[in-house]
């Protein structure tokens, strides 16, 4: 544990209004461990829940830490689960950004839980707090999770959702989000990927497509800078971090891997090289950070960008 245990009643002054938003019945008493200013300053307009599944591939790992870490530079505080997977992600983007990120725990708050991300626990509370509805050394339960979403998706404004399968209790914190008036976004996934079946449901059905940092705040403050409001304490989402300088051949094989050639294969029959080239080229560009790889082999873009040339 990290810190004393604190505890913020509904009647206290710092309890986040917007939790006012669940039924009486089930607003909670809240314990937290690390800054109790992380809930008592929480500026719910800024304000975004980001959470997923708990096996993501490695685009989702990604993508979550990389929409979290921008949101962080932007001024947002970023509130997710410290699950396994893309909950995990966010808050290591989060913490990356060097802004302020919740976790909201289905144990007590004292409790860490996965117990490999005892490490990961320690930077959430000293940047911002974990918070939880179930006193000290409370152990985490398979039926507190369903619960602890209510409070996940009411402390954000936007809730976003990277991966999930269909059903999850990822798409479990969504639907409680729409019921709250809270608003739902998703980012797109492969199709045929069983955890991006959820997130593109979600689509179809009116959620709105995330593809990045921008989008997000589009969807806090309206389209452009200029609609945030005035002293809100944002910043402008950071542009794509350059990379080294890539040879012509290397950028090739970049930008087929951008559009979509995924295996080592599609790259030699579009690249017309042989399929050992396009193997030696793609580790390459892994080593410099420029595509990364998933368990099943398929590769795609970080968010590094070449130099021009």
């Amino acid at each position: 544990m990290s810190g004393p245990v604190w505890i913020v009643e509904r009647s206290d002054r710092g309890y986040p209004a917007c939790l006012v938003d669940l039924d009486a019945a089930e607003q909670p008493r809240l314990y937290g461990v690390g800054r109790r200013d992380a809930i008592a300053d929480l500026d719910h307009e800024a304000a975004v829940t980001i959470v997923g599944a708990r096996q993501a591939s490695t685009y989702g790992l990604r993508v979550a830490e990389r929409l979290a870490r921008d949101l962080s530079l932007a001024g947002v505080t970023v509130i997710s689960g410290m699950a396994r997977g893309i909950d995990a992600a966010a808050h290591r983007g989060a913490l990356a950004g060097g802004g302020r990120t919740l976790a909201v725990l289905a144990n007590g708050p004292d409790v860490v839980y996965p117990p490999m991300h005892r490490d990961l626990y320690r930077r959430i509370v000293d940047a911002g707090a974990a918070i939880a509805e179930h006193p000290p050394g409370a152990p985490a339960h398979k039926r507190h999770f369903p619960a602890r979403n209510r409070i996940m998706a009411a402390l954000g404004r936007v809730i976003v959702i990277v991966e999930a399968a269909q059903p999850s209790g990822t798409l479990i914190t969504a639907d409680l989000g729409l019921r709250l008036g809270r608003t739902i976004g998703a980012v797109p996934g492969q199709l045929g990927i069983r955890v991006a079946e959820g997130t593109n449901d979600l689509i179809k059905e009116g959620a709105n497509l995330i593809r990045d940092a921008r989008d997000v705040l589009d969807l806090l403050y309206g389209v452009g800078a200029d609609s945030r409001p005035s002293g809100a304490g944002l910043r402008e989402v950071p542009p794509p971090r350059p990379g080294p300088v890539l040879e012509p051949s290397l950028r090739e094989v970049l930008g087929l891997v951008g559009s979509g050639a995924a295996s080592v294969d599609r790259i030699a029959l579009e690249a017309r090289i042989a399929p050992r080239e396009a193997a030696v080229a793609l580790a390459r560009l892994e080593r410099l950070g420029y595509v990364g790889v998933d368990a099943l082999g398929a590769h795609s873009p970080t968010d590094l960008r070449p130099p021009p040339q």
